[in-house]
C-alpha cells in the first residue's frame, strides 16, 4: 500500500506540475519525412536561429521517428533550418507573438540532393547515452566497435548492466532479466545463454536498450526489465564492408567478414564471424558436514582445474525489398554452431571429525559437445498515407539445440580400488515459433494509439542418457533408475494496446497487456502430467516532464519470470553424483511490481542521469541446496515468498578536456529476502556495482582506453557472494583516414578476477572459490571499404573478462 501511495503522489506532482509553467514561453515540434519512402528521417539536424542575432539558440538532432521539440522560446522572429546529409536544406521563417499559440508544429519533408552526396562529411555523433520516456539507449556502433571482444564484453560497459565471472548477465543486481535480439525473444538467450553471449562476436552489435520498465507493448518476462541487443544492418547506398582479424595469448583468435549491397529497391547484406576461445579455469571448494542434530559429521575438500576449447561460426543474411513508398518487404535468416570439447580433473578428498583422510579420488571428464541455432524471419511493414500510420507484420520460427557426451573415470586412491566408468549424454531441443501484428495510429499531432498482438509456441525435449560400466561383462550398459525423458509445451497468446500523448511539456504512455499462458510439463518416463495454465493483466505507466535542461521521469510496470523447461524438469542430470540439480514441475511463476522516478540533467560539458527504483516480487525463484546423505547434495528451485529491493542508480559522462572523456556508473541498492516458507528467515543487505570508464585521445588517430568494474559482496537465501573487482586497459591506432584500425587490449592487468561464494545450511558450512585465466591479451586489425557514409565515429575498446 506504501509503494502505491507514493506513485499516486509523483503522478499527482508532475501532472500539475505543467500549470505553473511561464506563460509567456513558446514551444516548437517539428517532424522531418523522406519524400521518397514517406517516413520519418532520423538524426536530420534542426537549428532555431534568432534573425536579429543571426545566432542558432536552440539545435538538435531528430529522433528515430523524424521529430524534435524545441522548449521555452521567447517571443520574436526566428529562421528555422532543417539540413541532413544528401538532402535538400529547407529553411523556414517563424514568428512566436504574445497573442500566438504556445504550441507551433512544423511537418518538413526533405528530397534528396544526390549531386551533394559524395561531397559531404558529416562531424558529429550520437549520444553514448539517449533516454526516451521508456527506456535508455546505448549508441555501441556510435561510440564502441568491439574489435576483440565479444557481447558479453560489450554488456560490461553498460549502465546497469552487469557481468560476472561465470558470464551470468544481471540488470541492477536481478539475474532475472530478460534479453532480446533484435527487440523479440530468441533461442539463443534459453538455458547456455551465457556460453552464446561469449561467443557472439561484439562488431555485429549496432545499439543496446535498457528497458527497467517496458510497456505494454513488450513481453513482461524478465522481473528486472529487458535487454535488447540490436545488430547491425548497413543501409547505406553501393557495397560496403568491413574485415576484422585479431589474435590472442593462447591459441586465441577471431575474425569477420561484414558486406552489405544497397541498389534500387533492394538491400542485401551477409556477415560472417568465426571465434576461437582457450578457457582455463581452477577451483576449490571446502564443506563442513553437519548431521541433523548440528553436531561435526566430518569435512570434504575439493579442487577442479577445467579446460575447454570452443569454435563458434556466427552467419546472418537476408534482403529488403522497398514495393513503392508504401510497403517493405524482409526475410532474414542466421545460424550460430558451436563446438568445444571440455577436459576437466577434479580432487576429491573426504575426512572424519578429527581431519583424517578417509577417502580419495579423482574424477577425470572428457566432453565433446555440440549446440546450434537456426533462425529466419519473414516481416512485412506498411506505411499508410498519414505520418506515422503504419503496420508491421511478423513470422519468426527457430530452433536450437544441444548434444553433451561425457564420458567420466573415477580413480581411486585412499581406499584403492578398481577405476570405475559411466557415461551420460544429453540432447535437448526447443522449437519456437512467434507471430506479432502491430498497429499504429497517430491521433492528431501530440497523441498516439497502438494495439498489437504476439502469439509464441514452444515445444522441448530433454533426454538423458546414462550408462555404467559393468566390470563383470565389461559392457555399458544403460541405467534406467536415473535415465530420463522431459518435454515441454507453452502457448502464449497476447494482446496489448498503449495510448501515448504529450501536453505541453508533460508526456505520458499507458498500457495494458493481457496474456494466456497454457503450459504442459509431461514426465515421460513416469508418465506424468503438470498442466499451469494462466491468465494475468500487465499495466504499465510512464509519465516525463520537461524542463529547459532536463526530464523528469516515473514509471510502473508489472512484470513475470517465467520458469522455463530446464527449471521444471524434476530429473537430475548425474554429472556430479555428489552434486545434484533439477528443475521443480510445480514452480509457479514469479511477479513483480515494478517503480522507477528519475531526472535528466543535460549541460555543455557533462550529463547526469539519476534514478531511484523499488521492486517488490512475490513467488520469487531462488536455488535450495539440502543434503540427502553425508556426501550427495541436492540443489534445485523454490518459490520465496517475497523479496523487495530498492536502489539508486547514478549515470554520470563528462567530456571536461578535449582528450578526456569519462563515464561513471554506480548502482546502490538494498534488497530484503524473506524465505519463511523455506524456514529461511529474513536477509538483508546493501550492495553495490561501480563501473568507470575513462578514454583519453593522445592523437586525432589515436586513443588509450581504461576501464574498472567493481562489485560488491550480494546476499542469498543461503549464503552470499563475495566482491569482485577486474580493470583492463586498451589502445587503437587509425590509419588511411580510419579506413584501418590497429587494436591492442589486455584484460584484467592485475590478476584480480575471481568468485568467491559462501553456503551455509542446516546440514553444511562451504566456502568456493573460482578464477579463470590470469591476463588475456588480444592483437588485432579492422578494415573498412564502400561508401564511406558517415565519419567514422571513435571506437572503444572491449576485452575478455570470461572465465
Amino acid at each position: 500500500m506504501k509503494q502505491t501511495v507514493f506513485f499516486i503522489f509523483f503522478v499527482m506532482l508532475l501532472v500539475c506540475k505543467p500549470a505553473t509553467a511561464q506563460q509567456n514561453l513558446h514551444s516548437l515540434s517539428v517532424t522531418v519525412i523522406d519524400s521518397v519512402k514517406k517516413e520519418g528521417i532520423e538524426l536530420a539536424v534542426l537549428q532555431l536561429i534568432n534573425t536579429s542575432t543571426n545566432k542558432a539558440i536552440k539545435a538538435g538532432v531528430t529522433n528515430k521517428k523524424g521529430k524534435i521539440e524545441f522548449d521555452n522560446i521567447d517571443e520574436g522572429a526566428y529562421l528555422l533550418r532543417c539540413s541532413f546529409t544528401g538532402y535538400t536544406t529547407i529553411d523556414s521563417v517563424i514568428q512566436f507573438a504574445l497573442q500566438s499559440s504556445k504550441n507551433i508544429n512544423i511537418r518538413f519533408v526533405l528530397s534528396p540532393d544526390f549531386k551533394k552526396m559524395n561531397e559531404v562529411t558529416v562531424t558529429g555523433r550520437k549520444s553514448l547515452l539517449n533516454m526516451s520516456i521508456d527506456r535508455k539507449v546505448y549508441n555501441v556502433a556510435q561510440d564502441i566497435i568491439a574489435q576483440t571482444g565479444s557481447v558479453s564484453d560489450v554488456l560490461k560497459n553498460i549502465p546497469s548492466v552487469e557481468v560476472d565471472i561465470e558470464g551470468g548477465v544481471s540488470l541492477r543486481g536481478s539475474s532475472e532479466v530478460m534479453i532480446l535480439i533484435n527487440g523479440r525473444p530468441s533461442p539463443l538467450m534459453g538455458k547456455n545463454r551465457a556460453e552464446v553471449l561469449q561467443q557472439i562476436p561484439a562488431n555485429t552489435i549496432e545499439r543496446i536498450e535498457v528497458i527497467t520498465n517496458p510497456s505494454a507493448r513488450f513481453r513482461p518476462d524478465g522481473t528486472s526489465g529487458i535487454i535488447n541487443i540490436v545488430l547491425k544492418r548497413n543501409t547505406k547506398a553501393g557495397l560496403n564492408g568491413t574485415v576484422i582479424g585479431n589474435i590472442g595469448n593462447r591459441e586465441r583468435s577471431n575474425g569477420s567478414i561484414n558486406m552489405s549491397l544497397r541498389k534500387g529497391k533492394f538491400n542485401t547484406f551477409i556477415n560472417y564471424n568465426i571465434r576461437q576461445d582457450e578457457r582455463n579455469r581452477y577451483g576449490r571448494l571446502e564443506r563442513e558436514i553437519y548431521d541433523s542434530s548440528g553436531k561435526l559429521d566430518g569435512y570434504y575438500r575439493d579442487m577442479a582445474r577445467l579446460k575447454s576449447r570452443p569454435l563458434s561460426h556466427f552467419v546472418t543474411g537476408g534482403f529488403e525489398f522497398f514495393a513503392g513508398n508504401k510497403s517493405t518487404f524482409g526475410l532474414s535468416a542466421s545460424t550460430l554452431p558451436m563446438k568445444q570439447t571440455r577436459n576437466d580433473r577434479q580432487m576429491r578428498s573426504f575426512y572424519d571429525v578429527q581431519n583424517v583422510l578417509t577417502s580419495q579420488y579423482d574424477r577425470l571428464r572428457h566432453a565433446p559437445a555440440r549446440e546450434w541455432e537456426r533462425n529466419a524471419t519473414f516481416s512485412w511493414h506498411h506505411n499508410f498515407d498519414n505520418d506515422g500510420h503504419e503496420l508491421h507484420f511478423e513470422a519468426n520460427i527457430s530452433s536450437d539445440g544441444e548434444d553433451e557426451q561425457n564420458y567420466y573415470s573415477n580413480i581411486f586412491y585412499t581406499p584403492p580400488q578398481t577405476t570405475l566408468y559411466d557415461n551420460n549424454w544429453v540432447y535437448q531441443t526447443e522449437k519456437n515459433k512467434q507471430l506479432t501484428l502491430d498497429y499504429v495510429k497517430p491521433i492528431g499531432e501530440d497523441a498516439q494509439l497502438e494495439l498489437g498482438y504476439a502469439g509464441n509456441f514452444i515445444n522441448s525435449t530433454i533426454d538423458f542418457f546414462v550408462e555404467k560400466y559393468d566390470t563383470i561383462q565389461q559392457v555399458f550398459i544403460k541405467d534406467p533408475s536415473v535415465s530420463n525423458l522431459f518435454l515441454y509445451k507453452e502457448a502464449l497468446h497476447a494482446i496489448y494496446g498503449t495510448y501515448e500523448r504529450s501536453i505541453e511539456n508533460f508526456s505520458f504512455n499507458i498500457g495494458l497487456r493481457a496474456e494466456a499462458a497454457l503450459t504442459n510439463s509431461i514426465l515421460k518416463t513416469i508418465d506424468s502430467n503438470v498442466r499451469n495454465n494462466y491468465f494475468q493483466l500487465y499495466p504499465t505507466i510512464h509519465l516525463a516532464y520537461k524542463r529547459e535542461k532536463g526530464e523528469w521521469q516515473i514509471n510502473y510496470s508489472r512484470r513475470v519470470n517465467r520458469p522455463d523447461a530446464d527449471e521444471l524438469n524434476p530429473f537430475p542430470e548425474y554429472l556430479d553424483p555428489i552434486n545434484l540439480r533439477a528443475g521443480n514441475p510445480k514452480l509457479r511463476p514469479e511477479f513483480t511490481h515494478s517503480f522507477e522516478f528519475g531526472y535528466q540533467i543535460n549541460r555543455k560539458y557533462f550529463s547526469f542521469v539519476p534514478s531511484l527504483y523499488y521492486r517488490y516480487k512475490y513467488n520469487g525463484f531462488t536455488s535450495v541446496t539440502k543434503s540427502l546423505n553425508d556426501s550427495v547434495l541436492f540443489t534445485t528451485r523454490e518459490n520465496l515468498s517475497k523479496d523487495q529491493s530498492a536502489g539508486l542508480e547514478l549515470i554520470f559522462s563528462t567530456r571536461a578536456l578535449k582528450f578526456m572523456t569519462a563515464n561513471l556508473n554506480a548502482n546502490i541498492f538494498y534488497n530484503t529476502i524473506d524465505a519463511s516458507e523455506l524456514n529461511g528467515g529474513r536477509q538483508s543487505i546493501f550492495t553495490m556495482s561501480i563501473n568507470f570508464n575513462t578514454v583519453f585521445t593522445v592523437t586525432k588517430t589515436t586513443m588509450v582506453q581504461l576501464t574498472s568494474i567493481y562489485r560488491s559482496a550480494r546476499q542469498t537465501v543461503q549464503g552470499k557472494s563475495y566482491p569482485t573487482f577486474v580493470m583492463n586497459i586498451g589502445a587503437r591506432q587509425n590509419f588511411f583516414n580510419n579506413k584501418l584500425s590497429i587494436t591492442c587490449t589486455v584484460s584484467d592487468i592485475f590478476k584480480t578476477l575471481e568468485q568467491r561464494t559462501f553456503l551455509q545450511t542446516a546440514t553444511l558450512k562451504q566456502n568456493s572459490y573460482n578464477r579463470r585465466d590470469a591476463r588475456v591479451f588480444y592483437a588485432g586489425f579492422s578494415y573498412r571499404f564502400g561508401n564511406p557514409g558517415k565519419k567514422q565515429q571513435e571506437e572503444k575498446l572491449q576485452f575478455d573478462n570470461n572465465l
